[in-house]
């Protein structure tokens, strides 16, 4: 069958020249996502030992920096392979942002638990303002792994459904 509108040759240069373009962008884009892993992977390696060399007694303070700094790692290590993804397969996956916000959060629950056992803190009633807190972030972490189930759901159902199709 042939094409009824020919592209004239200016078209056609104008087609490859966007073309290389997009690769030359794709290719800094790439290029800018590494640099942004590389320092992910090395502000995670100074958190490690900054926290190692921190720990010098078994203080509940420097055991909760410690829990508190690891948890942080944990995050940026997230982060990491969210850039590792999306330099794989052009994808974002948004499970790990959901991820990251529940790992984010517990690290703020067990942050509040801790202040709230070594100082009071003001009183709104009959709650205090860790407890209060406390009551957010739970709700908080309680949404997110909500939203995280639906959207595992949702994937293996858009899985199987791309399996009978194949």
């Amino acid at each position: 069958m042939i094409d009824p509108s020919p592209h004239s040759p200016r078209q056609d240069s104008h087609i490859e020249f966007v073309q290389k373009l997009r690769k030359v962008l794709l290719r800094i884009d790439d290029i800018i996502h590494l640099i942004v892993a590389v320092f992910l992977m090395s502000g995670a390696v100074i958190v490690l030992v900054h926290s190692a060399m921190g720990l010098t007694d078994l203080k509940t303070d420097s055991v909760l920096q410690l829990i508190n700094d690891m948890l942080f790692v944990v995050i940026i290590l997230e982060l990491l392979w969210i850039m590792l993804s999306y330099l794989g397969r052009r994808r974002f996956p948004i499970a790990s942002f959901i991820l990251i916000g529940i790992i984010s959060t517990i690290r703020r629950i067990l942050l509040v638990e801790a202040q709230s056992s070594y100082k009071e803190s003001e009183r709104f009633g009959d709650f205090s303002y860790h407890s209060l807190q406390l009551i957010l972030y739970v709700v908080i972490v309680l949404i997110l792994v909500f939203a995280y189930s639906i959207l595992v759901k949702i994937s293996t159902a858009n899985e199987a459904e791309n399996r009978q199709h194949d």
